[in-house]
């Protein structure tokens, strides 16, 4: 006899971390100077040119921080990235692929990375599931390897 489902608390968003936005800042610091200085030698004073359609590069990369993320539930995975998104009920996926740091769900006609989950968040994704996926232990962390004093 097969068991229910198990009720999960809601959708679960695995997105990229808030720190990634400092990227965004490091890029426009980057790009400003370029897209504002004027062409030539005769000075550096400021001019609005084509080389300003730089500043959008910043902007395309908070978009993508913005908009990357898998959601989990009890319907299924929805995989959002910058430019599109796609559903996928639990009865199509077959079962979940680690390969190296990248996890993916594997289908019949092959296999989707689910952007932003990493192998320490696979049993938040099996509670989310609402009991689709077996249970997966908590990961614990590792402590980093101490270091020998010299003598």
């Amino acid at each position: 006899m097969t068991q229910p489902p198990l009720p999960s608390l809601g959708p679960v968003t695995f997105r990229l971390p808030r720190l990634a936005y400092l990227v965004v800042l490091l890029l426009a610091f980057g790009v400003i100077p370029f897209a504002f200085t004027k062409d030539g030698t005769e000075g550096s004073s400021a001019a609005i040119s084509l080389r300003s359609l730089v500043i959008v590069v910043p902007v395309i990369a908070a978009v993508f921080i913005r908009r990357t993320a898998t959601v989990v539930d009890r319907d299924g995975i929805r995989i959002r990235a910058a430019f599109g998104a796609r559903a996928i009920v639990w009865d199509d996926i077959r079962g979940l692929s680690v390969n190296e740091r990248s996890v993916y769900a594997v289908l019949a006609d092959g296999a989707i990375r689910l952007p932003c989950v990493r192998v320490a968040d696979l049993a938040a994704l099996s509670r989310a599931s609402g009991g689709r996926l077996p249970e997966v232990a908590e990961a614990t962390p590792k402590a980093a390897p101490a270091r020998r004093r010299r003598r």
